[in-house]
């Protein structure tokens, strides 16, 4: 059976979290959000190797975290290494991939991105996406898995171009219905070889189109990649998606560090009389 690689996106900064620190590093309830992110990964016993991504000033820290002896017993089951990510998230996936192919990791291993600020997502739901993304490699069904939950908002195309309009003013295109939308969560769970072809053509399309000067004017402006199952889109690549979780929510803002602080607290108490009870 192919093995699967984790890539843990951990390099960004995490401004909009309101600390001073970078995000992956901030602590929930006492344990990192990149600590509860693995331990979510080694859980689900589907991840054989785990790639953190990390800016080149918290290497340090996150290789020291990795040693600590509580974190090698929880993670047990999986390795756990650490690299450079880059500067965007993308970057960093595509860091990710050139440290698989230095390991000359086998082409048909299976590639989970996952966001560490995605830090309480279930263990059962990751290995579910991975489950789905193994059934389509080896059936040639599908590229990969996506995990999506529905959108519970109404939501609006708004105009491109006067989005960013100093005057507020933004007109209102058009209301796409409710019910063919989702929200993608991750892991994203694909297969590395498609993955990483998927990234090289859209590498160089953008170096394409960076070279003219009209490449956002017209009806046509380049599509910007926003997670890896969209690059795997643009490529003519099938994704499947598969039922998400509420609990794999993104701590982007300090809403939803709170959010998450409530939530933590209500599933201990929900664990420890669980516990009592037995």
């Amino acid at each position: 059976m192919p093995a699967v690689y984790a890539l843990v996106a951990a390099a960004g900064s995490g401004s909009r979290l309101g600390f001073d620190q970078p995000k992956a590093f901030v602590e929930l309830a006492g344990r990192t959000l990149l600590e509860r992110a693995l331990d979510g990964l080694a859980r689900s016993e589907v991840i054989d190797h785990a790639i953190i991504l990390v800016s080149p000033d918290m290497r340090e820290t996150a290789e020291k975290l990795i040693q600590q002896d509580f974190n090698r017993a929880s993670w047990a089951g999986m390795a756990v290494s650490v690299t450079l990510g880059g500067g965007e998230r993308m970057d960093s996936v595509w860091a990710g991939l050139e440290e698989l192919a230095r390991r000359e990791v086998p082409e048909d291993s299976l590639v989970a991105v996952h966001d560490a600020a995605r830090c309480m997502t279930p263990p059962e739901m990751i290995a579910r996406v991975v489950d789905s993304a193994r059934y389509g490699a080896k059936h040639q069904a599908w590229s990969g898995s996506v995990p999506v939950v529905p959108v519970v908002d109404t939501i609006k195309v708004v105009d491109q171009a006067r989005a960013g309009s100093a005057d507020g003013e933004i007109l209102l295109e058009q209301t796409p219905a409710r019910d063919t939308l989702r929200a993608a969560q991750t892991p994203q769970v694909f297969r590395l070889d498609e993955l990483r072809e998927a990234n090289l053509e859209y590498l160089a399309t953008v170096e394409i189109s960076s070279a003219h000067a009209s490449r956002n004017t017209g009806n046509q402006p380049l599509m910007t990649a926003t997670d890896d199952a969209s690059l795997m889109e643009m490529a003519g690549k099938k994704v499947t998606a598969v039922d998400g979780e509420l609990l794999a929510m993104k701590i982007t803002t300090p809403l939803d560090y709170r959010v998450a602080t409530m939530l933590l607290a209500d599933l201990e108490d929900t664990d420890k009389g669980t516990t009592e009870e037995g």
